[in-house]
């Protein structure tokens, strides 16, 4: 008990700032396949939860006792007063939020089938809209590090408008890292390569590193990464667990705790929360790989992107 209190005592005086896509998820599960036109399909579950890569890893960072702010766009909508509140109400500061009645909230219809893989239809709506002027750089110097989450899903900051916000985070002492998405365009290495330099920690799934590298050779991969300028590769693995590899040559992987997996939506978003906890608690970089794992565990333990990791407490339980 003691030592659990130190942890979040040291936590106090590192906030993150989490920039990127916020939006609203309408989880619906079990869909094993799709009625015909016209017909109707009986499902266990619909439920509306929030999401978005940047709103997961915030809220899952406050729950792991991380003050937290969130840098975004929302419409002015049913959706957005939803998404607001499910921030407020897990203590996310939000006076970075930008709020535009011009657009509409983004949107995910997430289909579950009964082995938990997910399909997904997105409305990027105000995701589209974020642009370098919505944002409030100046006040980096308030926070240790910066997170961008579901990179290539707000297009107007690609390429060289990101690397200047990363760019700019650094230049104010912060941290930075990035966690990648679906690329719906198919810009993918275009968009991602100028952001490389200014990161120090890239965050991508295996997924994703297949299509912007061509392969998933895991070690080839990350020092590719770090040749283009990265300064530390950590690759999610799902069900293998995640990979480290630091420009200093240190390297280590991490098998993820034993779970049920209900349904892995944000499992990729809290792991990257549980590892910028494990850096606030300045832990070996295993052990932030650990950390990471048991968030993810955590997330997929229940329907919906955060709704099953409660607390810093309950991810150390499946550490021991």
């Amino acid at each position: 008990m003691v030592l659990y209190q130190k942890w979040v005592f040291m936590n106090s005086s590192f906030r993150v700032v989490c920039l990127g896509n916020v939006l609203v998820d309408v989880l619906v599960k079990p869909v094993n396949k799709l009625p015909p036109k016209g017909g109707l399909l009986a499902v266990d579950q619909v439920e509306v939860a929030l999401g978005g890569c940047a709103s997961n890893t915030a809220l899952a960072l406050s729950r792991l006792g991380v003050p937290t702010s969130l840098w975004g766009k929302v419409g002015q909508d049913h959706f957005s007063d939803f998404a607001l509140k499910q921030l407020k109400d897990g203590d996310v500061e939000t006076s970075g939020m930008r709020v535009d009645p011009k657009v509409s909230t983004s949107a995910t219809l997430v289909l579950v089938d009964s082995k938990a893989r997910r399909s997904f239809l997105h409305s990027v709506a105000a995701n589209d809209d974020i642009h370098l002027s919505d944002l409030k750089l100046s006040h980096f110097h308030t926070f240790k590090h910066l997170h961008v989450g579901g990179y290539f899903l707000f297009p107007k900051l690609d390429g060289i408008p990101m690397a200047q916000i990363l760019r700019e985070a650094q230049r104010q002492g912060l941290t930075t890292s990035l966690d990648t998405a679906w690329d719906l365009k198919n810009r993918w290495m275009k968009a991602l390569k100028p952001c490389l330099s200014f990161l120090d920690y890239f965050m991508p799934s295996e997924r994703e590193v297949k299509k912007l590298l061509g392969h998933i050779q895991t070690r080839k991969a990350a020092l590719a990464f770090l040749k283009l300028g990265a300064k530390c590769v950590i690759i999610k693995r799902g069900e293998k667990g995640s990979y480290l590899l630091h420009q200093n040559g240190r390297e280590y992987q991490a098998p993820p705790p034993r779970t049920k997996v209900v349904d892995t939506t944000g499992a990729g978003d809290c792991f990257c929360a549980g590892f910028i906890k494990g850096l606030s608690l300045r832990w070996s970089y295993r052990d932030c790989l650990r950390l990471g794992n048991a968030a993810g565990a955590c997330a997929v333990s229940q329907l919906g992107a955060t709704t099953g990791l409660k607390s810093f407490r309950q991810v150390v339980s499946l550490l021991k």
